[in-house]
């Protein structure tokens, strides 16, 4: 299932992975999709939408605009 166009998600972090696009930095998320356990995903969360980079282990809540991560703050 993709993420929400619109709301919230709280999720583990598994892995992270920095990359930039056009010079802006963003972290590529690997978390486990909170509707199917089942699956792994990979999330991009821009640099702007976190206070610090994320790290594995660690438990975040998404804020998804039109399926986009608009925000990301540590539980």
């Amino acid at each position: 299932m993709p993420p929400p166009m619109i709301g919230n998600w709280s999720v583990e972090v598994k892995a992270v992975r920095p990359f930039t696009i056009h010079g802006d930095l963003y972290y590529e998320l690997h978390v486990i999709n909170p509707d199917n356990e089942q699956q792994l995903m990979a999330l991009r969360v821009p640099q702007h939408a976190i206070e610090g980079a994320p790290i594995a282990g660690e438990k975040l809540t998404l804020t998804f605009l039109m399926g986009q991560v608009t925000g990301a703050k540590r539980e």
